[in-house]
């Protein structure tokens, strides 16, 4: 039997820390396995990701992740499968899930476990197919492009489900939708069923077809998928300034270990972090930011502005669909590293008409870098990687990070400086004091009515 132990924030890290048929030796073998052995940080990265997913997806289904079942395996990516999964990305869970287990010393669950094949989505009919083309025609200029881009991933998960289950997916019955929700609706979140709906729903009045989605048994359905436990709500881990502070030291171009200028890559992930943390910009605001948008503070208009501030106006955003704008403020410190990164940045051949006879910069701020070659603007899945490898090289344990934890820590920043809730709404662009009030609530607990009174009752301890 596992004798009983407090977990450390170590301990945490490790994804099957809280296996409770794991013993303290156990989680100890897993920590210096994964803390000691030399890897690429990528690789780090991916195993911390692969085993979180793998816990989840286990607790949600009431399996036994460590040692974990050859059945359990298979089911885990099958459903991985189910969810559009490529076939690389699930040899690599496979191949994630057996260093696991390998470091714990256990059994390899995965030998002879066979990769599954993502199910090809069943074809459409050519008046459906027209329907569909003649919708997203349209759609292209009314929903915003992440709108779009779920749309068809949810449309690709629902027609792979229902491949397997050798049932219609275009147009579906009512039964068919609510027994989706009762099957897949076990490992998610019920914000996540709701647009799976939303999207199901869109699908079938682009293709001239009756909502399923509307029958009072697919609404019970998901009534009762949303009365269920689903577990602590997930966050990305805040990048405040105190966590940000040691990864700005390791790229810091003054640093006495450092004989060598800094290479390009340094300094676009130098001058992404900080424009990210002044501006609280989503991903793919953050991608989208041009040099020409960028101005100097005029300091006569501004007698409080130091030297070097700027201002980079942000043309669209999640609450801004019609594209009226907003002006963000830089740092001097923030434009100091622009500038030392446009120096260096990629230059693209001259355009018809382009004043520069053979260069000219790239449009957008931060550029795609690669061994191949360069690419003119980053992607928003660019951006999370950058944050998630910059984390994990200050420290190998970070996990939770993502693209997003940019503007949670910087929402927390804020606050903590005595910023109100009106104030970052204006700062972070929010239309709904909803998600900032989620991003700062531990903080905004602390200094809450009951905190206050108890603290000023003269240092009296309770009895």
């Amino acid at each position: 039997m596992p004798t009983d132990r407090t977990l450390t924030a170590t301990d945490a890290a490790i994804p099957f820390a809280f296996e409770p048929v794991l013993s303290a030796d156990d989680v100890d073998r897993l920590r210096a396995a994964f803390t000691t052995r030399t890897m690429a940080a990528s690789t780090r990265r991916a195993l911390l990701g692969d085993g979180r997913l793998f816990v989840s997806w286990c607790g949600q289904t009431k399996r036994q992740a460590m040692p974990a079942s050859r059945e359990t395996v298979d089911a885990f990516l099958a459903a991985a499968a189910a969810d559009g999964r490529s076939t690389a990305t699930l040899r690599r869970y496979r191949s994630s899930l057996a260093w696991w287990h390998a470091a714990g010393g256990f059994a390899n669950p995965c030998a002879g476990s066979a990769v599954a094949v993502p199910v090809p989505a069943p074809t459409l009919t050519d008046a459906a197919m027209a329907a569909l083309l003649a919708f997203m025609d349209v759609a292209q200029r009314g929903y915003a492009p992440a709108t779009l881009r779920a749309t068809e991933a949810d449309a690709r998960r629902f027609a792979a489900w229902c491949g397997q289950q050798r049932l219609s997916w275009l147009p579906a019955d009512p039964e068919t939708v609510r027994r989706y929700i009762r099957e897949i609706g076990k490992a998610r979140k019920p914000t996540t069923v709701a647009r799976y709906l939303a999207s199901i729903a869109l699908l079938h009045r682009a293709a001239g077809h009756e909502n399923p989605c509307r029958h009072w048994r697919v609404d019970l359905e998901r009534r009762g998928h949303a009365r269920l436990p689903h577990g602590q709500r997930r966050q990305a881990a805040a990048l405040t300034d105190a966590v940000l502070a040691p990864i700005l030291d390791r790229l810091d171009q003054e640093q006495p270990d450092r004989s060598k200028p800094l290479k390009p890559i340094d300094l676009r992930d130098r001058a992404l972090l900080l424009v990210g943390r002044d501006t609280l910009a989503r991903a793919d605001e953050l991608v989208a930011l041009r040099w020409d948008d960028l101005h100097p503070v005029d300091l006569a208009l501004t007698p409080d502005a130091q030297p070097g501030e700027a201002t980079i106006r942000i043309r669209r955003s999640k609450t801004d669909q019609e594209g009226h704008g907003a002006e963000a403020w830089l740092s001097a410190e923030t434009v100091a590293a622009l500038t030392a990164w446009r120096a260096v940045a990629p230059r693209w051949p001259a355009e018809p008409g382009d004043e520069e006879p053979h260069t000219r910069e790239g449009a957008f701020l931060f550029c795609h870098l690669s061994r191949s070659g360069a690419g003119e603007r980053m992607s928003p899945a660019a951006v999370r990687r950058v944050v998630e490898r910059r984390t994990g090289e200050a420290d190998p344990l970070a996990v939770g990070f993502s693209g997003h934890s940019l503007r949670v820590g910087a929402a927390q920043d804020l606050l903590a400086a005595g910023v109100d809730l009106p104030g970052l709404m204006q700062a972070g662009r929010w239309s709904s004091p909803v998600m900032p009030a989620r991003y700062t609530e531990r903080l905004r607990a602390t200094r809450g009515a009951v905190a206050r009174v108890r603290r000023g009752k003269d240092g009296r301890k309770p009895l």
